[in-house]
């Protein structure tokens, strides 16, 4: 049995919002203040309704109160649908016993399936739960709100409605009859395990588990004897203590009056034992044999005892409880690696059907999300862009789900599930995303976007390498997706410019549109989306820095230098970027270099476009290129060194670099 659906309307940062979950592992991500904790609680408020506060309504719309509510007290609404498949001659499921008060006979009837002589039932359960104001208190609500004259008067004056005349009200979501509060909240034995959690947690799991099998009578019994036998044990230790107590206390002569009220003082020893504190967890060091209490042992390590005790704890009451388990950012304390094995764990689990339990995760950690799966992830956002705020919710198995009979989903899927590891996660944590192709891309770019005035850090923007052009497969995860997060690429143009040993004209490489940008154009046409690519000449990152910064030869020349070799950047300090010398004093270059140095000078002069005009494009064009020669297979490296180097900063540590174009413009419409 589990939560398959919830609908939440004015619950912290819900306003009117529907979710669909799966049976076993649900792992929920997005940035802070997304509403992942709100969602756990409204989960967990169906077994434990604890007490609402005043700042647990929507407040975005608590602010609307004049139109809004003036007539009618705001309230919260919860409607949970419950799905459980059973046997009809499976005579230990209490499943249909506790759903009963929200079963709808209809849809009961209609989910009647016999199969190999079995007869069984998907049935479904919905129960509404509502936290509203007593009718007899809402004339007075009206009344009062007439007076008010601000929002915190108004906060303030909700507040002691709704400490004093507000409570839960539960319905059979179906049928609309009211049911007994107890039927609602006993259906689910919920978890709540939030983030700042201690080893308190773990003993108050075990101690509920060892209460219920001492309430069995024939344990019971044999605690009473225990108890009995310890005591009389007890009364021969203390036995000379007690004979002097017994002459102090019991030998009174009714100096205080006790004996016409019939009653003396009568001593004993009666152990009062409890088993469910007797019981200890406690970690054993399997090196030298010693035990420690938990309080003893390091955060990370309890943390991960912590959950794996109260995954296990399902086993020992299998097929009674039915179990919900929310972890709120189990990452908490643990080392990446023992993330990772945790949740591949926990995954395993649930492939093999053995869970027993729902399980709610919320989380920050790329490494539970590049183990987790597609199929168990959820996207949640909060969007405020318009008048109307509210969560938005996307689950990656239905977003990878082709509806077209296409497999355009099903190969992102594969590519995603093969290479979403725990950098490129980072993706769905962020508010937006720019998609690079290398490292050097990935390096640079926040120094660009603070050149641009854009603030990397506060945007909480992902900067994800993709190592190639399969930005289809990445953009896929955002396509139609009720997260709307913007996403940007940035891809080369790899226009390749030298042709039969000449260079192309300038005309072509404006024309030519790359055969990955016209797909991706042609499968995303999202508002959110846009690809970026070189307009002035490059064709890849490299080129395109060097050419936009080569008119500032405080720039242009140890760029270069930071390529070339040796010999060629003494050359490069005495001639410049001036093919006309280089060409003239061409012999100067080592026989190394002079090879590819003339193949680039002949492309120049057998340019296809000779017109004067155009020339000086030309020139830069053949020195990027020769740059891009030199930097092909050290680009990561390069990149480090714009970054660290003093020749590339100002006094105040600000970049030298000219940001690129096309960067540039990509850059701009993020920030929008």
């Amino acid at each position: 049995m589990y939560i398959n659906k919830i609908y939440i309307k004015n619950y912290r940062n819900y306003n009117d919002f529907t979710m669909d979950f799966h049976k076993g592992l649900n792992v929920i991500v997005g940035s802070n203040n997304s509403g992942k904790t709100g969602l756990l609680s409204a989960i967990s408020l169906l077994n434990c309704p604890s007490s609402i506060s005043v700042n647990d309504f929507n407040k975005n719309n608590l602010i609307k109160y004049k139109h809004l509510y003036r007539d009618c007290p705001p309230e919260i609404i919860i409607e949970y649908y419950i799905n459980h498949r059973i046997v009809e001659d499976d005579v230990n499921d209490e499943s249909i016993i506790k759903l009963l008060p929200f079963l709808g006979i209809k849809e009961f009837e209609e989910n009647r399936i016999e199969k190999d002589g079995k007869v069984e039932y998907n049935i479904a359960a919905k129960i509404r739960a509502v936290f509203s104001m007593d009718v007899k208190c809402i004339g007075e609500y009206k009344k009062q709100v007439q007076e008010v004259k601000d929002f915190d008067e108004y906060l303030a004056m909700l507040n002691r409605f709704v400490q004093n005349n507000y409570s839960w009200n539960y319905t059979n979501g179906i049928t609309d009859t009211k049911v007994d509060r107890k039927a609602a909240t006993s259906i689910f034995d919920i978890r709540m395990i939030k983030a700042e959690r201690t080893n308190e947690e773990v003993r108050k799991e075990t101690k509920r588990e060892i209460e219920k099998f001492v309430k069995d009578s024939v344990h019971a019994a044999d605690i009473d004897n225990l108890k009995q036998n310890v005591s009389e044990k007890l009364k021969l230790i203390l036995n000379d203590p007690m004979t002097k107590l017994k002459d102090l206390f019991e030998n009174e002569n009714n100096d205080i009056g006790l004996k016409k009220g019939n009653v003396s003082i009568f001593s004993d020893v009666k152990a009062q034992l409890s088993a469910s504190d007797a019981y200890v967890t406690e970690v054993k060091d399997t090196k030298n044999n010693y035990v420690l209490p938990l309080q003893y042992n390091g955060l990370g390590y309890n943390n991960l005892i912590n959950i794996y005790m109260l995954i296990k704890l399902t086993e020992a009451q299998r097929g009674r409880d039915f179990r919900i388990l929310c972890l709120e950012e189990p990452e908490a304390h643990l080392h990446p690696a023992m993330q990772y094995k945790l949740f591949k764990y926990i995954k395993k689990l649930d492939e093999e059907n053995e869970l027993n339990q729902q399980i709610f995760v919320t989380t920050h950690s790329s490494n539970i999300t590049a183990v987790a799966g597609l199929d168990n992830m959820f996207m949640l956002s909060y969007e405020r862009e318009n008048d109307l705020c509210d969560c938005k919710q996307q689950s990656l198995k239905e977003q990878f789900t082709d509806i077209d009979g296409t497999s355009n989903k099903e190969d992102a899927k594969l590519h995603l599930t093969k290479f979403l590891d725990v950098t490129r996660s980072d993706m769905l944590f962020a508010d937006k995303v720019v998609l690079v192709e290398g490292i050097a891309e990935k390096l640079l770019l926040p120094l660009f976007m603070k050149a641009c005035g854009y603030s990397y850090e506060d945007e909480h923007i992902a900067i994800v390498e993709i190592g190639g052009k399969h930005f289809k497969y990445f953009v896929e995860l955002f396509n139609g997706n009720a997260v709307n997060k913007k996403v940007l690429c940035i891809t080369d143009r790899d226009f390749k410019w030298i042709s039969q040993d000449k260079l192309e004209s300038k005309s072509k490489y404006q024309e030519d549109e790359p055969t990955h940008i016209k797909e991706l154009k042609t499968l995303f046409h999202m508002m959110n989306f846009k690809a970026c690519s070189q307009k002035n000449g490059g064709r890849t990152f490299e080129d395109e820095l060097f050419i936009e910064n080569i008119e500032n030869d405080e720039v242009a020349v140890p760029l270069f230098k930071q390529a070339v070799p040796n010999s060629l950047k003494r050359f490069i300090d005495k001639y410049g970027f001036d093919i006309d010398e280089w060409k003239l004093h061409i012999n100067e270059i080592d026989r190394r270099s002079i090879g590819v140095i003339k193949k680039y000078i002949k492309a120049f002069d057998e340019r296809e476009d000779k017109e004067a005009e155009n020339r000086d494009f030309y020139e830069k064009l053949i020195f990027a290129e020769l740059f891009l020669y030199y930097v092909e297979n050290n680009k990561g490296a390069i990149a480090l060194n714009l970054l660290t180097d003093d020749d590339f900063h100002n006094e105040d540590e600000s970049t030298k670099l000219k940001v690129p174009e096309y960067i540039m413009e990509g850059l701009k419409w993020l920030k929008q």
